[in-house]
């Protein structure tokens, strides 16, 4: 009897020391199973986000932007991707620091939402610096056929023709009949100038103040203005002197009629 009791002990102590070995085993593997095993990648997307506070009403350059990787379950589906869709644009709201640029948030690409000074003329907190020009956005009417036939839009730079007639008994004091005719005068007055808007025929420009008072006077003294549309990328001086007869008939040869005494 003591004999079967103690192999009953021992074989109970085998059993359980195999019950333990195989507990530790799977408790082993299990840990070292959940140490190999990587969390799984949250999927991101790269998107452009403001890089600093921008105001409303402002032109987006490339400093203002920078390029982010996000939660691709948070990125709003909207979202633009790179800084070629906006730098240029105008923001219509404010735009914080981080927050994704989003279509909605800047003007249409045809410019109808404008900036008075370039962006290249502002400092850092929005200010015009030092020696810039003192910018006005100002609006001119021009039919049509004035304006390369209704075909400018915002964003094209044009030169601006004006054209008037020469009323020497007007225009001077002591006129000379001798050397002041009456006749029509031409000059490209001005050279490289932005639409910034356009509705209809009505056209925003940007301009100096001082320029805008002899535009004023432009457009008081009866005189016609011209737009005239320039290519994209051709910013050189036009070099004319302007015209009016006398430099023009020398040129073009006109005829002169003669007065026939019968």
């Amino acid at each position: 009897m003591e004999d079967r009791s103690r192999r009953r002990a021992r074989l109970v102590l085998i059993v359980g020391l195999l019950f333990a070995v195989g507990a530790g085993a799977t408790t082993f593997f299990v840990a070292n199973t959940a140490t190999s095993e990587a969390p799984a990648p949250i999927p991101t997307s790269s998107i452009i986000v403001a890089a600093r506070e921008i105001p409303p009403k402002t032109q987006i350059t490339a400093a203002d932007l920078k390029l982010v990787k996000m939660n691709t379950e948070v990125v709003p589906p909207a979202a633009i991707t790179t800084a070629e869709e906006a730098v240029g644009r105008i923001t219509i709201t404010s735009i914080s620091v981080g927050e994704p640029i989003l279509p909605t948030k800047l003007g249409s690409a045809n410019g109808q939402i404008f900036t008075v000074f370039p962006a290249a003329g502002l400092g850092t907190d929005g200010a015009p610096t030092v020696g810039q020009p003192n910018y006005r956005a100002m609006s001119i009417t021009v039919a049509d056929a004035q304006a390369a036939g209704g075909n400018i839009q915002p964003g094209d730079l044009v030169d601006v023709l004006f054209t008037m007639n020469i009323l020497p008994e007007k225009l001077f004091k002591n006129p000379n009949p001798t050397v002041n005719a009456t006749d029509a005068s031409a000059r490209i007055a001005l050279e490289r100038v932005p639409i910034l808007a356009r509705n209809l025929a009505v056209y925003v420009i940007r301009t100096d103040a001082a320029t805008a008072e002899r535009i004023g006077y432009m457009q008081a003294s009866g005189g016609v203005l011209q737009l005239l549309l320039r290519a994209p990328k051709d910013d050189r001086a036009t070099g004319t002197v302007g015209a009016s007869f006398d430099n023009i008939q020398p040129d073009w040869k006109i005829h002169i009629p003669q007065k026939i005494t019968p």
